[in-house]
């Protein structure tokens, strides 16, 4: 699979519909922070709603994806169910199938839990870390990892298709599974007898679960420890070096939810310890992907319910030649991890992508301050470093400027070359132009360029001074910014400030009823309170390498 032919399969993002500014996009399924909503065959299904609460907007500040690009990208997903049959079964199932589902579900989870909570009796969370179980309580695990599988049986996924050979602990004490799509994959960890997890520590406190969590005896990951990482990679290390019959630590390298399209950048935890590592793939292959969890894509509760209200649904596991790292493997994780990472990919026939976990911090972090396409952002910093115009003032300038030019929903391939003073045959310029030009009319919003330019440039700063950037986007002057101005201009300040705190605020610095305010004295108003603190937040551990997407791009083969 070479890369141009990569370049010009259809985009997940085509699905979805454009918005042009007119109002707000709700934040739906917000019990997983995954603001979507599938597209099927009827408006009841399709969940997409807007409000205009500020009218016609000035830049595409509500668009997730653009339309005129065709590229992998791993985060977004979107069912279409075209099948007007298909779609009327999902409601006649779901109200005779789908409550029997969750019963049986629910009583299978009862009867985990409660082999789960006999097999603890008397076992102290310390006492879990430090040795492994035996006797009555091992097989008490294995009672409990049933029990587990039931809870799947009955909601749907009745068979799973097992290839290749198990290696034991001894043979490989990790197991690198991938893709990581979905909450339904952990459908591999109890299908057989259940190996141990790399987990938060906040999962051990979640009812029923918890319980559960713990009797795998998991590797904790404590997030609000700075020594977390160290500790969790000597964990690893000790039970894959251990003489001790401890399970298998399962990984799922990946470190994140992706749409199966290809395999992003492994984090190297599981190839620290520089032991063999037995490659496990996962493949569903079923009529309608309704169970894969991205960034931008269904919620949870909806997967469910679509998931939940077919007849039936398959899962493949294919347990790969157990890979035993060279010398130079065990010295360097990072190769250790892409070597493994090249096998997974040409045997799953996917390509890999430099595409990283990381890139799904930054997507939300440009949601969450209404950048135009969030979507698309790591593909339009990659493209604007190959431009060398992350280095440029250019888009300053052109800040400066903007109030005083005409026509700036409207660019054209030429004028967008000449305002940039980019080459207009460089083909890197054309690339960008088809990512900003979402409805494909052949012409692009400056506002929306100059958003994701200066975002990529400063995503790494605190929020105040991204905003003193936009200011000429939205009034002439900075000493006197309206009311109706000010604010737009906090539309990018984070999901904290809304629009109606957003008025709130300018009535309290216009004391005086000018009908305006100065972007200084809103800076030093904030400064002072503590309400305001998250803008002074500088997010660097967002900070990605400098040059990497001019060096690799975002995806690759995997021969």
């Amino acid at each position: 699979m070479t890369t141009s032919s990569i370049k010009r399969r259809r985009s997940p993002h085509d699905a979805r519909a454009s918005h042009d500014g007119d109002g707000f996009q709700e934040e739906n399924d917000n019990e997983t922070g995954n603001n979507t909503s599938d597209v099927l065959a009827t408006d009841a299904i399709n969940g997409i709603t807007n409000t205009s609460s500020l009218g016609k907007r000035d830049s595409e500040e509500d668009s997730w994806a653009s339309k005129g690009y065709s590229y992998i990208n791993p985060f977004v997903h979107r069912i279409q169910i075209d099948s007007h049959i298909d779609v009327a079964k999902i409601y006649v199932l779901s109200v005779l199938l789908l409550p029997i589902r969750v019963v049986g579900c629910v009583l299978s989870l009862l009867s985990a839990w409660m082999f789960a909570y006999i097999g603890l009796y008397g076992v102290s969370l310390e006492q879990l870390q430090a040795k492994p179980l035996t006797g009555w309580r091992r097989n008490f695990q294995y009672l409990t990892a049933r029990a587990m599988r039931m809870v799947y049986t009955a909601g749907s996924f009745h068979y799973i298709n097992f290839k290749g050979t198990p290696a034991t602990a001894k043979e490989a004490p990790i197991l690198v599974v991938a893709p990581h799509s979905s909450y339904v994959d952990s459908i591999f960890v109890v299908s057989g007898f259940p190996p141990s997890i790399v987990a938060k520590r906040e999962t051990a406190d979640i009812p029923l679960l918890g319980r559960i969590i713990n009797y795998a005896q998991p590797i904790y990951v404590q997030r609000e420890d700075p020594n977390s990482r160290q500790n969790t990679i000597r964990q690893i290390v000790d039970r894959a070096r251990s003489t001790d019959d401890w399970p298998q630590v399962v990984i799922f390298a990946e470190g994140t939810c992706t749409n199966r399209t290809a395999l992003i950048k492994f984090k190297p935890g599981a190839f620290y310890p520089g032991v063999p590592v037995q490659p496990v793939l996962l493949r569903y292959p079923n009529k309608y992907d309704t169970f894969t969890w991205t960034w931008d894509g269904p919620g949870v509760l909806r997967l469910l319910w679509l998931t939940m209200t077919q007849f039936y649904n398959r899962c493949e596991v294919e347990y790969l030649p157990v890979y035993t790292p060279s010398p130079a493997e065990v010295a360097d994780a990072n190769l250790y991890a892409s070597n493994v990472r090249q096998v997974m990919a040409k045997a799953l026939d996917v390509p890999t992508s430099d595409y990283s976990f990381e890139d799904v911090i930054v997507m939300s972090r440009a949601r969450e301050m209404k950048i135009p396409f969030p979507g698309d952002i790591v593909e339009i910093e990659h493209t604007l470093d190959s431009l060398g115009l992350l280095d440029s003032k250019r888009d300053m300038e052109l800040c400066d400027s903007f109030l005083s030019l005409s026509n700036t929903d409207t660019v054209d391939i030429l004028t967008f070359a000449e305002l940039l003073q980019v080459d207009p045959q460089n083909p890197e310029l054309h690339k960008l132009f088809a990512l900003l030009d979402h409805q494909r009319k052949g012409t692009v919003s400056l506002k929306s360029f100059l958003l994701c330019s200066l975002f990529c440039k400063l995503k790494n700063c605190d929020i105040i001074t991204f905003l003193r950037s936009l200011i000429k986007l939205y009034s002439p002057s900075s000493q006197q910014i309206e009311r109706k101005n000010f604010v737009r201009l906090l539309r990018h300040a984070g999901g904290k400030l809304n629009e109606q705190k957003a008025q709130t605020l300018f009535y309290a610095l216009d004391i005086q009823n000018l009908g305006h305010v100065s972007f200084d004295a809103f800076a030093q108003y904030t400064e002072s309170q503590k309400s305001y603190k998250f803008l002074y937040h500088k997010s660097e551990h967002i900070r990605r390498p400098k040059n990497s997407a001019a060096k690799t791009g975002p995806v690759t083969t995997s021969n």
